[in-house]
C-alpha cells in the first residue's frame, strides 16, 4: 500500500491508515456525502488546514482521491474516535506522515503556482475554472478579455 502525498485535497496529511482486509468495517453512519452514507473506503487520512488548528478526516480512494471529509475536530485523537468505532482494528494502523507541515506547504504552494493562470497568476484556489495546459487561463481573465473585446471604447 502506498503512502499518501503530503497534501490531500488541499489539506496537510498528519497521519494516515489503510483499511486493509484485517480491518472489519461496521457502518455506523460515519460520513454522509450528498445524502448517502459513505461506506468503507480503502484509505483514511487525519489532515489539517495549513493555517487553522482544526483536524479533519479525509475518506479516500485507493489512489488517495478524497471521497468525503469529516471536519471540526480539536485533536488528532478526537478525529480518529468516530473512525475507530466503524473501522474495527484500524487503531494500530495509523502512520505518522514523514513530511513536515512547512515542507508540505512549500511543495503545495509550488504546485499551485506551477498550475496558475499564465496571464494573471491566480491559482485554482482563487478562481472558478482554469482552462488549458500551457498557456493556462482562468475564468476571470476570460471575462476580462471578453469585456475588453466587446467594450465600446475599443
Amino acid at each position: 500500500m502506498e503512502a499518501p502525498p503530503a497534501v490531500v485535497g488541499g489539506l496537510y496529511v498528519v497521519e494516515y491508515a489503510h483499511a486493509d482486509d484485517s480491518v472489519r468495517f461496521e457502518q455506523r453512519n460515519t460520513l454522509n456525502v450528498g445524502g448517502t452514507w459513505l461506506g468503507r473506503v480503502p484509505n483514511l487520512a487525519v489532515c489539517q488546514h495549513f493555517d487553522r488548528p482544526e483536524f479533519l478526516i479525509q475518506h479516500c480512494s485507493e489512489s488517495w482521491e478524497p471521497l468525503g471529509v469529516a471536519a471540526g475536530y480539536k485533536s488528532i485523537d478526537e478525529a480518529k474516535e468516530p473512525i475507530e468505532r466503524s473501522y474495527h482494528g484500524i487503531a494500530g494502523k495509523w502512520i505518522k506522515s514523514k513530511t513536515g507541515k512547512e515542507e508540505a506547504r512549500a511543495a503545495y504552494t509550488a504546485e499551485l503556482k506551477a498550475e496558475a493562470c499564465s496571464f494573471c497568476g491566480r491559482t485554482m484556489l482563487e478562481v472558478t475554472a482554469m482552462i488549458g495546459e500551457q498557456p493556462r487561463i482562468c475564468n476571470r481573465c476570460v471575462d476580462d478579455f471578453h469585456r475588453a473585446i466587446h467594450s465600446r471604447e475599443t
